[in-house]
């Protein structure tokens, strides 16, 4: 086949879509199909392009409309040369795509990660849902526009592809998504680990880590109120990261009286960040809603123990394990003094050793194949 894959972000830019778009079209390629990947990027152009063993198009970016319509431009030029067009941006490059299938009647496919409209509430500063309750509460029809933009996309995608079914079953009640239309396919575990990292219990240090943009979706400041409730003082907080509210974090801490327990480092390599996790007491993710989080998978890969918000929508959340309540400072301060004791340290950390959960980079390529023949 060849398939044309479109982003919002790319690799050397941190996040999601930018490691999974780049990872998706290597094994596509390997596996003997022809790949283009268009991406906005900060750069026309990085050394390390030609690494890659598909064509790679960077649109500079300049200003939110000059972007998309240079994209739509970049696209229109490009469509009716692939038999698969297939958009891992559902917004910033969704919108381009859904003009130009529009234009040329070329069918494309979609892929959802997080909750474009519930991030956006979050980070202008109203009181804090999780993205379940956002939409249960109609908290999305404060924004019209972006809702109609966003169903637009969908609903004239031929299949949309949910990393869990529990965002798929929501997004089809909200956005009148055929079933026929939707799939899932689950974020892969991670495989082919080049990385020295061996946990070992009797070096564990009392370090609770939290490693991740400091945004209004990580639930930070509550962690960090919950912290300050920890009975324990010889425990560190170590916050790994940067972002749009770390001051607000680092003053947050300041006003509990809890500077000298509370670290701040810089986001760093993965490779490096595995090193840096490797004997803490835990890693602890307290985001109001976190969908199936890939560092979860790396945890459980490495043995790492963590503590996990109970809104993940990850296939072991059916398991029996320890998860918090990211509405409750209270709740996650009473877990987490609870794994103060050994005891109860121990059985946790057992109950995490006994999840399973395997779905490799080749089965999520072979599972896309699947998706993409809707499209010939």
């Amino acid at each position: 086949m060849r398939i044309l894959l479109i982003t919002g972000i790319f690799e050397p830019e941190i996040g999601g879509p930018a490691t999974y778009t780049a990872t998706l079209g290597k094994k596509l390629a390997t596996m003997g199909h022809t790949v283009k990947v268009i991406t906005y990027s900060n750069r026309a152009r990085f050394d390390f392009d030609d690494k890659y063993p598909f064509e790679l198009l960077r649109v500079v970016r300049r200003g939110k409309f000059s972007n998309y319509l240079r994209l739509f431009l970049v696209i229109l030029r490009n469509i009716r040369n692939f038999d698969v067009v297939y958009s891992l941006d559902w917004v910033s490059a969704g919108l381009p795509l859904c003009f130009t299938s529009f234009l040329t009647r070329k069918k494309y496919g979609v892929r959802v990660g997080g909750g474009y409209i519930w991030e956006k509430y979050l980070a202008e500063g109203h009181l804090p849902i999780t993205l379940r309750d956002f939409y249960a509460n109609g908290l999305h029809r404060r924004y019209p526009v972006l809702f109609s933009i966003i169903k637009c996309v969908l609903r004239g995608a031929t299949f949309v592809v949910f990393n869990s079914e529990v965002q798929a079953n929501l997004y089809k009640a909200f956005y009148g998504l055929k079933e026929g239309s939707v799939g899932v396919i689950p974020n892969p575990t991670p495989d082919n680990f080049d990385v020295d990292v061996v946990r070992d219990e009797s070096r564990v240090v009392n370090e609770i880590i939290f490693a991740g943009r400091f945004v209004k979706v990580k639930n930070i400041e509550t962690l960090v109120r919950a912290f300050a409730l920890l009975k324990d003082p010889t425990y560190k907080l170590v916050l790994v990261g940067g972002g749009l509210e770390e001051q607000a974090v680092r003053t947050l801490v300041q006003n509990l009286g809890i500077s000298d327990r509370v670290v701040f480092e810089s986001s760093m390599p993965q490779r490096e960040l595995f090193k840096r996790i490797a004997q803490c007491r835990y890693v602890v993710l307290p985001s109001w809603t976190d969908i199936s989080p890939n560092q979860i998978y790396e945890c459980l890969a490495f043995n790492i123990p963590f503590l996990l918000t109970k809104e993940n929508y990850l296939p072991i959340s059916k398991e029996d394990f320890l998860m918090i309540d990211p509405l409750s400072v209270d709740e996650i301060a009473g877990k987490m003094n609870l794994l103060l004791n050994e005891d109860a340290y121990k059985e946790f950390v057992d109950k995490l050793r006994q999840l399973k959960f395997v779905y490799s980079w080749d089965n999520a390529a072979s599972d896309h194949l699947e998706f993409f023949k809707k499209l010939l």
